[in-house]
């Protein structure tokens, strides 16, 4: 393929995916405004293991292409993403990117969206991993219905590839999240007052909600 047939290639894939739901505030890679506001509330236990990690592995898929696509590999292209602000709280700067219409039958009808929040990088080993607390929520009826997972989720540039680990489901942690929100209020992810932090802990990264306390753990 030409070079220019390539990158325009890229830019069709950028345009999809921000079509499809990439939803960013430049934060760790750039400084931003503040996210809009969301109310998550308890939803049912977290959906099956197998479906909650294909899931994810499409979130994974859809970010690796967009950093692929218009940021020709490198990770620093998420601080170029549109800016979502708000006046209602100050916060920290983040970036989010979200995979939306998943499994739906029509766009926003039902199916899933799935939402990455970067929190941070952390250092191990010489290499410098890409933090992200991401959540599922379903939807049905044109409407959000649950959050039904949330997990921890590493990406690592290696070698010119990015590499992904992924935490396991945690029902407890999920629980405690959800369970400090009125059962009335909207489900989203992130909250408004939600403040995710690393914190250290031994041969994994590891994460806290410090309003709830739900903790999230992934290992190297």
């Amino acid at each position: 393929m030409s070079t220019s047939r390539a990158r325009a290639a890229r830019k069709a894939t950028a345009r999809r995916l921000l079509r499809t739901g990439v939803l960013a505030c430049a934060g760790v890679l750039a400084g931003c405004a503040a996210a809009p506001p969301m109310q998550p509330r308890a939803a049912p236990a977290a959906s099956a293991g197998g479906a909650s990690d294909r899931l994810l592995d499409t979130w994974e898929q859809r970010l690796a292409a967009y950093i692929d696509g218009p940021g020709f590999g490198d990770p620093g292209v998420l601080a170029q993403l549109p800016l979502l602000r708000t006046s209602a709280v100050p916060r920290p700067s983040q970036i989010v990117f979200a995979a939306t219409d998943i499994d739906a039958s029509a766009p926003e009808r039902d199916g899933y969206d799935v939402v990455g929040l970067l929190i941070g990088k952390a250092e191990h080993a010489g290499e410098a991993h890409y933090v992200f607390v991401v959540g599922a929520i379903e939807r049905n009826d044109y409407r959000p219905s649950a959050v039904t997972d949330i997990r921890l989720v590493v990406m690592t540039p290696r070698q010119g590839a990015l590499v992904w680990q992924t935490g396991r489901a945690d029902p407890q942690a999920l629980a405690r999240y959800l369970g400090r929100v009125a059962p009335a209020a909207a489900p989203r992810f992130p909250a408004t007052e939600d403040r995710f932090t690393l914190t250290p802990c031994a041969d994994a990264i590891c994460a806290v909600e410090l309003v709830s306390g739900a903790r999230w753990t992934v290992g190297f």
